[in-house]
């Protein structure tokens, strides 16, 4: 019986994947780059193996991320930095952590933006910082898009492997 239901389950998420494609990955992506804590890069190789243009899920992915981005960077420029602590629950810690590497780097911090936690924590500190927000775009969707292309290329050498 739990076979026959974990199958139902299966071919749901199949189903839904397929049903929505791009902009299922677009959307799936966008919260991924936000707040919301979704593994972006798992949903990309989902969608891949779905037989859908490599390229366009690529590009896709990078868009709806980096959008998704954005709006941690502009939470930042709303906030200060302790009620972003408060609110988003970020240890001392990692704000020290995430406010070196922010002077070290400037807004070439958010080419690692992709980096779950300290990526958001990041641009969010980027906004307080009041960071050109047309620099750290720039940045941040080169890092996501050398993430995924990474993915996606990775992907493709092993299906060719397999084959």
């Amino acid at each position: 019986m739990a076979c026959n239901s974990c199958g139902l389950f299966m071919d749901y998420i199949v189903n839904f994947f397929s049903e929505y494609g791009y902009w299922g990955m677009g959307v799936l992506a966008f919260l991924s780059g936000s707040i919301v804590p979704i593994t972006s890069e798992v949903l990309l190789v989902l969608f891949l193996s779905l037989g859908l243009n490599a390229v366009a899920l690529t590009l896709v992915a990078t868009v709806g991320n980096t959008l998704g981005g954005i709006t941690c960077f502009f939470i930042g420029m709303l906030a200060n930095k302790e009620r972003v602590m408060k609110l988003f629950k970020i240890t001392p810690h990692r704000m020290r952590r995430a406010d070196r590497i922010i002077q070290k780097y400037g807004y070439w911090a958010a080419i690692i933006s992709f980096v779950p936690v300290i990526g958001e924590t990041l641009l969010v500190l980027l906004g307080i910082m009041r960071a050109s927000w047309w620099k750290v775009i720039l940045v941040m969707f080169l890092g996501k898009l050398i993430r995924y292309s990474f993915i996606t290329i990775s992907y493709a050498g092993v299906m060719h492997a397999i084959d």
